[in-house]
């Protein structure tokens, strides 16, 4: 065999391997048994979440302050039907999932991606909360959105530092009482023009809540009917 057709194979294996590794994360945790709801969520918060948080620029999730700022604000606002734009392997949707449990709610997150599908589906069933109180759906959210059933009262959109189609996309979606969070990367610049767009509308109040780390969340509320 030559080398040409030695390097070519040798690269096929590394696509291979990539790609296996995105599938089957390495040394991931796997659930015991549980006496309680409060021993998962203790094993959810202190063995899951921390294991993911190694891989988090790969998949550039929320850091753990947006994380449980998340979760607080859902069970803080009583929040019941939630959409998520941006899956990626699940951490953003586990904090939202343990803050709907507690309320009753649901969750409904949405990614592009088949193989971010897969993680966030074992990561998500990991946690107890797959098919249960998250729903996660396959697809094009500016496609996917407009034929989902049914108003949401919540809406996160983690999708980069150009969000405002997406979030056009949600706004009729959402009951009049609706929140929208949209997480703002650590990038020079990111949101501007979601930030100018949401303030030319009088019918929602828009701030930047920082967590103590370098990304944001940007909250909007409505305060006025349509």
């Amino acid at each position: 065999m030559g080398k040409t057709a030695l390097v070519i194979g040798a690269i096929g294996l590394a696509i291979v391997a990539i790609g296996a590794w995105s599938l089957v994360q390495p040394n991931a945790p796997e659930p015991p048994h549980f006496a309680s709801d409060a021993q998962r969520h203790e094993w959810v918060i202190g063995t899951l979440l921390p294991w993911m948080e190694q891989f988090r620029e790969r998949y550039h999730n929320v850091p753990r302050s947006d994380g449980e700022f998340l979760r607080w604000l859902v069970v803080a606002t009583q929040r019941k039907r939630a959409l998520e734009i941006g899956t990626a392997n699940g951490y953003s949707a586990i904090w939202l999932g343990l803050g709907l449990e507690a309320t009753g709610g649901q969750l409904t997150t949405v990614e592009i991606q088949p193989e971010l599908v897969r993680e966030a589906q074992a990561n998500l069933k990991r946690a107890g909360l797959l098919g249960r109180v998250v729903t996660v759906v396959e697809g094009d959210a500016l496609k996917v959105v407009p034929k989902l059933e049914g108003k949401f009262d919540f809406a996160f959109v983690d999708i980069g530092p150009r969000p405002l189609p997406f979030v056009e996309a949600v706004l009729p979606k959402l009951t009049d009482d609706a929140i929208i969070a949209v997480h703002r990367p650590p990038f020079e610049g990111a949101l501007r023009d979601y930030l100018e767009a949401m303030q030319k509308r009088p019918e929602w109040l828009t701030t930047v809540v920082q967590t103590g780390a370098p990304t944001a969340i940007v909250l909007s509320v409505r305060v006025s009917k349509r």
